[in-house]
């Protein structure tokens, strides 16, 4: 039999007998093999690799997509995020349910149930990707990982999820070479098959922290990673709905272009922290690479529905705009700005070959694809560059208001509020932003680099580029978005002499809407840029500031970052066609679900210095136990145990059981909470559990 056909036959039967269990969608013919690409997958046996985990078995699970014909290709990794490992089919809705984490430790599901298989939810990418020329592994993070328990330092283990991507680099490098000889079962060699010199990453979710994780600990010094897997290049790294901040490191993305989509109805990580590492990098100075890094905030997406394995909504609400999902089962539209996002990216920066034309998606200056615009709005952020050289910055507002970065003071002209401070509770703290209020027509902000003007060099710097967002501070933000824009202004350069350039309306180079949200509106930034010749009349070799002169909208509430000159040239067609009218859902659609849960507090049980807890070495500490009628879930967003002012991340499930939680707190704060304290749990964006007071000795 050859090699095609074996495939064919494993898969074959695995769909037969999912299906005959219900627990596969109707898009699954989308992942099956065709004359263009072969599948296969290889699992081998679990075990205690301390590479990984110290304390529980992990195991190196992963499908593979590769082109049909023999050569040398570049390698694409993917990663899910947390998500339950056994799953079992709900005959009522018609779907798989993943509620159990039985998987994560014993390797094994109850009776009826199957082990949940999250990676093969990115199918739909992955097939296309492998028939366009690269090898793409999707990785299994089931065992030991998913639904584990937290440990100190690591409380969503993604750490451990970026070591478990280097422990497969390491074994696929190892195949790749003629070292080992790769499984039998994945059905096909890869001898020779994967270039090392050209790596793509995509993570979702915790996934996405876990992809910069592995980048981080392959790099950091003193790894022994390069030499365990050998000399590889990480060329980009795409990101789906990431969390941020689950570990004690602050991770990056550094030396590879980045981009991070953001669904805009995300249930699970609802606040959208996926936007502070663009926050991050675009604060600092990266000298050694000219990479982009772009943010893709796309209207109407719910979280779960980019893994077709996901078949059950985190989001039945979807604030301020319209929903490109049902409940159950899964999203054609919203898999579609997957793959009009996705292939583009990797195409773009990956390979020997890169059709860099293609990057040109993610520049908010040009226009998107109608097949894109046809389906719902988008947000878009971008820098093209982090190197010095390369940007000239006016104003990051990191000063005290009233003093731009470069020590020259602003004028704010006839607005009703100024103040610079950070850019709000979802975004990262090192960014900053000024905010300006208005109600007058007339009102301005103006900028400035110099008190009276310098000569700037024309061919450095060909575009303006800043970032803004509006703020819902009144019923500006009611009713349905604006197909051209909930906010209009104009835009001008400042001479020496004070001159001013003939004014750009923002209408004319952008769409800025209101902020939308799952269960709560998220103000977003977005990336505006202009030609620095739009400007007529503007000119750098007298250069003073900008302007921004609000005259077009009579009333609002804004925040602006990062004002600075760019060396890349901006395109003049960034608002693209014509958008659709888009109804933002009715009250009773985003009606916030009432829970009628029973909440408890199980146990409270101190221990002694014998580090019993996972995570915890040597140290006194408390456990507190709850439960629930309403599951707690295996969420991607981290779950946070709220007492008075104080927050504690780390949890596990108790004996498996996702209706059952412990949070371990150190005997120090535990004794510091007041008496009548009443714990609070808060997940993402569900529901919050309360609790009754601590129960006191």
């Amino acid at each position: 039999m050859s090699d095609c056909r074996k495939v064919l036959s494993r898969l074959s039967l695995f769909v037969l007998l999912s299906l005959l269990l219900g627990m596969v969608p109707s898009e699954r013919a989308q992942s099956e093999p065709s004359a263009d690409y072969l599948i296969g997958e290889y699992k081998l046996p679990a075990s205690l690799d301390t590479s990984v985990a110290a304390d529980t078995e992990t195991e190196l699970w992963a499908a593979v997509y590769r082109p049909k014909s023999s050569g040398r290709y570049p390698l694409l990794v993917f990663l899910h995020g947390n998500h339950g490992t056994c799953g079992f089919y709900d005959a009522a809705i018609g779907v798989r349910l993943d509620d159990g984490i039985q998987y994560t430790e014993s390797g094994t599901c109850p009776e009826g149930w199957i082990p949940t298989p999250n990676h093969l939810g990115y199918g739909y990418l992955a097939s296309e990707l492998a028939s366009l020329g690269y090898v793409v592994v999707s990785i299994n993070a089931n065992r030991g990982v998913n639904g584990a328990s937290g440990v100190e330092g690591d409380e969503g283990l993604n750490l451990r999820r970026g070591r478990l991507v280097l422990r497969h680099l390491e074994k696929l490098a190892r195949w790749n070479s003629g070292k080992e000889s790769a499984p039998k079962s994945l059905g096909f060699t890869l001898r020779g098959l994967m270039d090392f010199g050209h790596i793509g990453l995509l993570g979702h979710s915790r996934g996405g922290e876990g992809m910069r994780a592995a980048l981080y600990q392959y790099r950091v010094a003193g790894s022994p990673w390069p030499g365990r897997i050998g000399p590889a290049k990480f060329e980009a790294l795409f990101e789906i709905g990431p969390v941020d901040g689950q570990t004690a490191l602050t991770l990056n993305a550094r030396g590879v272009a980045w981009n991070v989509l953001l669904p805009g109805c995300d249930g699970d990580v609802s606040d959208l922290q996926g936007i502070k590492p663009f926050d991050r990098m675009i604060m600092r100075s990266d000298a050694y690479t000219g990479l982009p890094r772009s943010s893709f905030l796309v209207y109407g997406a719910n979280h779960n529905f980019y893994n077709t394995e996901w078949q059950q909504s985190d989001a039945v609400s979807c604030s301020g705009q319209s929903p490109l999902f049902p409940q159950y089962v899964g999203s054609a539209e919203q898999r579609l700005t997957a793959l009009q996002s996705v292939i583009p990216f990797f195409r773009a920066y990956v390979g020997s070959k890169k059709l860099t034309s293609l990057a040109s998606l993610f520049d908010p200056s040009q226009p998107l694809p109608a097949k894109l615009q046809k389906v719902t709005y988008f947000a878009r952020g971008y820098t093209a560059s982090l190197q010095p050289r390369k940007n000239f910055v006016i104003d990051d507002f990191e000063k005290p208001a009233g003093i731009s970065s470069r020590g020259v003071a602003n004028i704010a002209h006839e607005l009703d509020a100024y103040t610079h401070g950070d850019a709000g509770w979802n975004h990262d703290k090192r960014q900053r932003a000024a905010q300006a209020q208005w109600s007058l027509s007339g009102a301005y902000l103006q900028v400035n680099a110099f008190e009276t003007g310098v000569a700037l060099d024309p061919a450095a710097y060909r575009s303006l580029e800043f970032r803004i967002k509006l703020e819902c501070l009144d019923p500006l933000c009611d009713g349905d978005l604006n197909p051209s824009g909930d906010i209009d202004f104009s835009i001008q350069l400042v001479n020496a002499n004070d001159s001013l350039s003939a004014p750009v309306a923002l209408s004319s180079v952008a769409k800025v809407y209101r902020p939308v949200g799952a269960w709560f509106r998220v103000p977003m930034f977005q990336t505006v840029r202009i030609p620095i010749k739009a400007f007529k009349g503007g000119d750098l070799r007298q250069f003073r500031g900008v302007r921004f002169a609000f005259d077009r909208s009579p009333r609002g509430v804004i925040s602006l970052g990062n004002v600075r000159l760019v060396s890349s040239l901006a395109g003049s067609a960034g608002t693209g066609v014509t958008m659709p009218v888009l109804a933002a859902q009715t009250p009773d659609q985003t009606k916030r679900v009432r829970s009628t849960d029973k909440n408890e507090i199980v146990s409270i049980t101190r221990h002694v210095g014998d580090g019993r807890s996972p995570g915890v070495a040597g140290k006194s500490f408390v456990e507190i136990e709850l439960a629930s009628t309403r599951r707690f879930g295996v969420t991607d967003a981290l779950p946070e145990l709220k007492i008075a002012d104080k927050s504690f991340r780390l949890s596990r499930f108790a004996d498996g059981r996702t209706d059952h939680m412990i949070f371990t707190v150190s005997d120090r704060d535990y004794q510091s909470l007041p008496m009548d304290a009443a714990p609070k749990l808060v997940i993402g964006g569900a529901p919050v559990w309360n609790f009754g007071p601590l129960p006191r000795d």
